[in-house]
Parts: C-alpha cells; sequence; structure tokens
C-alpha cells in the first residue's frame, strides 16, 4: 500500500530513483526526471515569493508541450491550483472561465520564459537546496483533500463549469491503475489527450509514479495514418489511452490492419462508447494487445468504471462499460432519485468513492444539483455524483452497461426515444464501424451518421434495423461519412455534424 499525500510525491520519489531517466519526449525535445523536478522546483519556488498566495488557482495559457507539464507541477508545488487551458478555445470562454475562477493569474511561455499575471521569471540566487527546502516546507501544509486541478467542462448555460479534483482522489486513481495494468518503469506511453482534457492525467501521473517515458503525441502525429504508425513503431510506444471516436477513425482508416502496431501491448479507451465491431477488428489486427474500455466523466477522477476483454472478443454482442474500479461503487437511481436495484432496469448511473470530485468551484448551485447524498441506508452522509448517463447491471454477467444519456433523449410523436438505444443497434450491424444519431425536433426527422468499410444503400440499413427497433425509432435519412469530426477533446463532435 503505497502511502502518500500529494500527488506531486510521485514525481519527487522517482527524480532521485531514476534522475537521469527521459520522461518527457515532445517534438524531439526531452527533458530527465530531475530535470523536470529541478526546473518545476525554481518556477514554483519563484510564484512562492512573487505571489505569496496559496490554494488559488492558477491557469495554464500554453500548448502541451514540456513548459506546460512544468507549470503545472510548479503550480501544485507551489501549494496551488493548476488550470490547463484550450489555447485554441474563443477569448469569450476563456474570459468566462477566468470570470468564474475568480481571478486573472495565468501562468504562460514566451521567447523562452514563463511569465504569470505580467511578471517575468527569473531564477533566485539561492542554491537549490535552499530553494527545495523552502518550496517543501510550505507544501507541508497542504492536506491530502485540497484541490489539485480544476478542469473545465460545458455547462449548460452556456458558462463553463469548473470540476475541482482532490490530491486524495488522483492517488487513489493512480494507484489503482498501476496495480490493474501492470504499470512499470517499461511502460512508453503515447500522450493523446490535451492537458484540459482529464485522460491526460492518467498518462502524466504514471509516467511520474513508476518512472515511464512519456511522448506527447500532436495533432500531426496523429492526422495522417502513415505518420502514426512511422512514430509509434519508431519509438516503440507499447501504452496509450485513446478516446473512442479518435480510435475509432484510426480503424475505418485501415491503420491498424495496413501497419504493423504490434509494439502496442496496452491500449485503453475512454470518453464515450466504444463501437463494436471497430473494437473487434483491432483485436484482430492485434490479438495479443490487451485492451480496456474505462468509463468516468470529468466529474469523478478520470474513471471509476473499467472492464479489461477476454481473448474471446468475437463472442461480445455489445461492449460493456464493466465493473467499479476498486474502492468505488456504482448506484443506479430513477428520475426522483430512488435507489434500483433490480438488474436488467434502466436508471441513472451514479457513482460513489474516493474519486468523487469536491464540486464545481465557485458554483454551489450547479454542485448541489448532481452532488448528492447518498439516498442508501445508512450512507447518507456520503457525497455521490450523478452522471446523467443511463444504463444498468445485466443479469446474464453482472456487468455496466451504458444505453445512453439522460439529455439525449427526444420526444418523438409522443415517443421518448433515447439516441443512444438507436446508435446501439446500428452498432450491432456488422459493417458499421461507428454512428451518431441526431434528432430534427422542427422537421420530426432523425438522422443516423455513420462510418463504414463499405456503403450500404437506404433500403437497406432500414430493413437490417427493422429487427431490432420498432418503427417510430428507425431513423428517416442515413449519412455514410469517411470520418466523423471530433472535438478538441477527441470526442464525436455533434454540432459539426449538424452542418454536414
Amino acid at each position: 500500500m503505497r502511502m502518500q499525500k500529494l500527488a506531486i510525491e510521485y514525481l519527487q520519489n522517482i527524480q532521485k530513483t531514476l534522475p537521469n531517466k527521459t520522461a518527457i519526449i515532445d517534438d524531439g525535445q526531452c527533458i530527465t526526471f530531475r530535470e523536470l523536478w529541478t526546473r518545476s522546483l525554481t518556477l514554483a519556488y519563484w510564484i512562492n515569493t512573487k505571489f505569496q498566495i496559496t490554494n488559488q488557482p492558477i491557469s495554464i495559457n500554453l500548448p502541451k508541450s514540456i513548459e506546460a507539464i512544468i507549470a503545472l507541477l510548479a503550480i501544485q508545488m507551489s501549494g496551488n491550483i493548476y488550470v490547463p487551458l484550450d489555447i485554441d478555445a474563443p477569448a469569450s470562454r476563456k474570459y468566462r472561465i477566468l470570470n468564474t475562477l475568480d481571478s486573472n493569474r495565468t501562468l504562460e511561455y514566451s521567447s523562452g520564459h514563463f511569465n504569470l499575471s505580467g511578471a517575468i521569471f527569473s531564477s533566485s540566487s539561492e542554491s537549490l537546496v535552499a530553494v527545495e527546502s523552502s518550496v517543501l516546507g510550505k507544501l507541508s501544509t497542504r492536506k491530502t483533500n485540497d484541490p489539485l486541478y480544476i478542469i473545465f467542462t460545458s455547462g449548460t448555460t452556456g458558462t463553463p463549469k469548473g470540476v475541482t479534483l482532490s490530491n486524495a482522489s488522483v492517488i487513489d486513481y493512480i494507484n489503482w491503475a498501476i496495480d490493474t495494468y501492470s504499470i512499470t518503469d517499461s511502460e512508453v506511453i503515447g500522450n493523446q489527450a490535451p492537458l484540459f482534457f482529464d485522460n491526460s492525467v492518467l498518462d502524466l501521473y504514471l509516467t511520474f509514479a513508476q518512472g515511464c517515458t512519456l511522448h506527447l503525441l500532436s495533432k500531426n502525429a496523429l492526422r495522417f495514418p502513415a505518420d502514426f504508425e512511422n512514430y509509434i513503431s519508431t519509438h516503440q510506444i507499447n501504452f496509450i489511452f485513446f478516446v473512442p471516436s479518435l480510435l475509432s477513425n484510426l480503424v475505418s482508416l485501415k491503420v491498424f490492419k495496413n501497419h504493423n502496431l504490434s509494439c502496442l501491448k496496452k491500449i485503453l479507451f475512454a470518453g464515450e462508447a466504444m463501437p463494436l465491431n471497430a473494437l473487434k477488428q483491432l483485436k484482430s489486427s492485434l490479438p495479443s494487445t490487451l485492451f480496456s474500455n474505462l468509463y468516468g466523466p470529468t466529474e469523478i477522477t478520470v474513471d471509476a468504471i473499467y472492464w479489461i476483454f477476454p481473448n474471446n472478443i468475437d463472442l461480445l454482442n455489445e461492449v460493456p462499460l464493466g465493473k467499479p474500479c476498486a474502492r468505488h461503487r456504482v448506484l443506479f437511481l430513477d428520475d426522483n432519485d430512488r435507489l434500483v436495484t433490480a438488474p436488467d432496469r434502466t436508471a441513472e448511473i451514479c457513482i460513489a468513492g474516493p474519486g468523487v470530485a469536491l464540486g464545481y468551484w465557485n458554483n454551489s448551485q450547479a454542485t448541489d444539483e448532481v452532488f448528492i447524498f447518498n439516498p442508501e441506508p445508512g450512507k447518507e452522509d456520503e457525497i455521490i455524483y450523478k452522471t446523467g448517463d443511463l444504463g444498468y447491471i445485466s443479469s446474464k454477467d453482472g456487468l455496466i452497461y451504458m444505453t445512453g444519456r439522460k439529455d439525449n433523449q427526444f420526444k418523438h410523436y409522443g415517443y421518448r426515444i433515447e439516441a443512444g438505444e438507436i446508435e446501439n443497434s446500428l452498432n450491432q450491424l456488422d459493417f458499421i464501424l461507428q454512428s451518431c444519431v441526431l434528432y430534427d425536433a422542427e422537421k420530426k426527422r432523425i438522422h443516423a451518421f455513420y462510418t463504414s468499410n463499405h456503403s450500404q444503400t437506404l433500403p437497406a440499413l432500414r430493413n437490417l434495423l427493422s429487427p431490432l427497433l420498432p418503427q417510430y425509432m428507425i431513423p428517416h435519412s442515413f449519412h455514410r461519412l469517411e470520418k466523423f469530426p471530433m472535438t478538441p477533446n477527441g470526442k464525436i463532435d455533434r454540432l459539426a455534424i449538424k452542418s454536414i
């Protein structure tokens, strides 16, 4: 059992045992664990002496890079909370985020120097020993339940919500992942997720905890199949954490079928449902690779449910979310927040356990709506998170399955329809790799979009869906795409599809 108080202790320990090992590689640039520690340490000392703040949010307005990682390490080492921003986000969204934080402290990097709120970083004349002693002395007052980072997610009102996660929740998640996936310092991790997306938390802290080497994959490395294959094989990357949409796009482009990527020994995916047929094609191309599905909204520390797929993946009819991660529990609540315990009955998925976020920063109203007291008898003091996702526990295998989202429901001629149910039916068709269903409320039409290896005519698709869905749920139109447009997080961009 690993006993530690703060997430930064991972790096503090590994830089002593593996000081000269390469920690991060970014576009040919690299940095060792000792260099990462000392550069972050000196920046943290400057933040402490220049600003003298504690437990305050400091945003990071940097592209994914070694400097961005130094920034997020330095902020937590200074006893504050790091907030990664999307540098490509509109200025108006950044303004709303800073307004929510009630802080304009933003760490940037230009012309070879960090700057924070207009002040340019300058290294101290103090010895490194004195700097380290000062920083660690201040850090000793931090508590394990203090916030570590804030990640902003979309808000239904148009104002982004700042999900606040603690040191304790990250430590619990990373220690679970190390044990579950047998992570050692031999792991060469390909980081696909941007830093403002919580999937990156797994990549970063596995690296710090176990002394892995982390490659920051650029957008260009993922844009063209040949470039992706070349980078992965050249650097012998053996662990990667994908978003299913991106992974499915690579499958549809035949990246794994036409290129030798046998070096990939562990492929994890999370963020949305993984299409079954894309998964089967992956397993066929990489039969010895470990594949694992993970589930957890931003309001949970990355993931709370997982499943490692067996070798006989061809026997699956749908992709399960799996079972709760250690020390987590899954509850199902009906529309009145009452417990649903019967198997095979669809209800809202709720999460209990150490990974539950502290809430939304400076937004108690939104926090109270979804972070509620546990209705289970004897556990009324526990806070659980209502995900808004719908699912059930199967009586056949005891695993958790997701059926869709509450906010993706629509009314069509009096019928309440879940878009995810139609998507699940489409994904059962052998030739469908991935699908997305949208509803035009004005014209009362259901539109289906999909990727596949070959084209199907409109009558054929309707006929194939007839045994799977009632007639009122069968889409009025079907649109085959070469690949799905994606958000910066790598998920299907439903707004972009509407304009197609």
